[in-house]
């Protein structure tokens, strides 16, 4: 066992633990429910637009997802009381304070996230004042001095982080990569209280905050390390405390494991094999399994073939160490040229992004507006159109039924001889089709001819001959507005009030009333318009040579052919 594991920190935790375990002895049984580990969140690191480190072929965001479905499934395999839940399964984006939140609200008794390592260097520059090399700079678009970096394929090796008391002198970079995924999310300042994953000062914030699971994490952060050592080959780099958010934020021991650097091209050959990844995984199983045994109390020799899995080698990596090379005056001189260049470029570059950033947001704002009230048009004109169509077709639903209703009822009286009903309703049926149908003008014409002469009973309600002959043309055709039929005659004034110019006819037994008299069948039509909205929906219109009721089309033609 390495050196590191047994430093001041790990021998106080230990201590702690003795403690806590002689002073809860007394309380908990090691078969108390509490201690079970029923559920275990698995979370691969970054994913969607955040990638994560890179190596020259390989991605974080892929190689935590590879490693953690592998480590997912073991657990799903061989230990069935055990419920897996990922944070995501596929290459999608996942706010780093969702992924504590998913571990929260299901109750897991324990969180492990899986990430990639990476390492750099400063670019090294001749400085034009004082004549000595320093890092290379540039100002980011909050004006803070930022050191440039370049790959570094010298370390290598695997760590895991819990959450601690206080941040590690030298492990600050870890966090501060690990927690810049919240710059990816909208409006990340409010959602994550102030907090800037650059900022030193929010660390030393969020560092006043101890975890109550930090014994648990360390013990499980020690059985990991163990297996990268014993099983994969990796060269043991410790477990550390640190200010990492997603641990900070869930309420269960939880860590996070470095798997290896992406940056050393032997090593992430390794981590981007499915050899590798696989022994990865295993290492994480064991850790896991005999974290579980622990905290229930279980005492089992495992003797299966993950537990006998053969060791791989132990890694020995070793990179040639790069020399900076002594350049001529006039090369230093081009250099730092070309750095004064590069620093204008980029604040050119960031004041042009900025503006062209701001210009398409005002653009796609405004362009969403009138999209999304274009489509509001468009749903509306659709909504309306709809409901005309649907209107239109009950309404024609309702008029064809009325209609085979009154021809069926006509048919009936036709067929006994009681002509008189039948003659009203073939005339109600017609009107329904605007004095159009067939069928009902057929009947209607043998029901005249059956009747030749209509007897017409005058009376004081009836309206003056004298004042109706002057509204005959010179076919002598007037056109009424039939509205009722009655069995037996009835005082026009009492019966229909809001209906003027009323004038009845008698068709055998039968009194039918009728409104307005008119030369024409579109005066006529308006009025049968506004009975309708009166109330009469049965209305319709009749013509009338000498008082003698006639064929409407045989009126409409002698009427419009004058």
């Amino acid at each position: 066992m390495m050196i590191k594991k047994y430093n001041i920190f790990f021998k106080s935790l230990l201590l702690l633990a003795v403690i806590m375990a002689v002073f809860c002895s007394f309380n908990i049984h090691k078969d108390d429910p509490k201690r079970k580990v029923k559920i275990i969140v698995i979370d691969p690191g970054h994913g969607g637009k955040d990638p994560g480190c890179n190596g020259v072929s390989c991605k974080e965001k892929d190689v935590a997802l590879a490693v953690a479905l592998k480590f997912g499934k073991l657990i799903e395999e061989n230990i069935k009381d055990v419920k897996v839940i990922f944070t995501r399964k596929t290459d999608v984006f996942v706010e780093l304070e969702d992924r504590a939140k998913i571990a929260n609200e299901n109750n897991a008794d324990l969180f492990i996230s899986i990430h990639c390592n990476a390492a750099g260097k400063p670019v090294m520059i001749k400085d034009k004042k004082t004549g000595k090399m320093r890092p290379k700079t540039f100002k980011n678009s909050k004006g803070k001095l930022i050191v440039v970096e370049t790959a570094n394929p010298e370390p290598f090796g695997s760590e895991t982080y819990v959450m601690g008391l206080k941040n590690e002198e030298g492990k600050m970079k870890v966090a501060q990569r690990e927690n810049s995924a919240m710059l990816l999310e909208d409006n990340y300042e409010t959602k994550y209280q102030g907090f800037d994953p650059n900022s030193e000062e929010s660390y030393i914030i969020m560092s006043n905050y101890t975890s109550s699971y930090v014994i648990q994490s360390a013990g499980l952060a020690l059985k990991i390390q163990e297996q990268y050592s014993k099983k994969a080959g990796r060269v043991d780099k410790g477990v550390h405390r640190q200010s990492i958010w997603v641990l900070w934020r869930t309420s269960m021991p939880s860590v996070l494991t470095e798997i290896g650097y992406l940056t050393n091209p032997q090593e992430e050959k390794f981590l981007g094999s499915e050899k590798g990844q696989n022994y990865l995984a295993a290492c994480l199983f064991r850790a896991f399994r005999k974290y579980k045994d622990e905290q229930e109390g279980v005492k089992v020799a495992y003797t299966d073939e993950l537990e006998n899995q053969t060791p791989l080698e132990k890694e020995k990596y070793t990179i040639a160490e790069v020399k900076e090379e002594q350049a001529t005056e006039k090369m230093e001189d081009e250099a730092e040229e070309e750095v004064k260049k590069e620093n204008k470029e980029l604040e050119d570059k960031v004041a042009k992004e900025k503006a062209k950033a701001e210009a398409e947001q005002k653009a796609k704002i405004e362009a969403e507006s009138i999209a999304n009230a274009k489509e509001a048009e468009l749903k509306k004109a659709k909504a309306d159109s709809l409901a005309e169509v649907q209107k239109h077709k009950t309404e024609t639903e309702e008029q064809d039924k009325k209609y085979r209703q009154f021809i069926a009822m006509a048919d009936i009286n036709f067929k006994n001889k009681n002509y008189a009903e039948a003659l009203d309703l073939y005339q109600k049926a017609n009107g329904l089709k605007n004095d159009r149908d067939t069928y009902a003008s057929k009947k209607i014409k043998e029901i005249d001819a059956l009747n030749s002469v209509a007897t017409h009973t005058a009376t004081v309600k009836e309206v003056e001959q004298p004042k109706q002959e002057k509204e005959v043309g010179k076919t002598g055709i007037i056109f009424k507005v039939q509205f009722a039929a009655t069995d037996k005659e009835v005082d026009a004034k009492v019966k229909f009030p809001n209906v003027t110019d009323v004038w009845f006819y008698k068709v055998g037994l039968v009194f039918k009333y009728t409104s307005g008299n008119y030369k024409s069948m579109e005066e006529a039509t308006k009025q049968q318009s506004k009975l309708r909205e009166l109330g009469y929906k049965d209305c319709f219109v009749a013509a009338f040579k000498d008082n003698i009721r006639m064929d409407i089309n045989e009126a409409k033609k002698l009427t419009e052919g004058k």
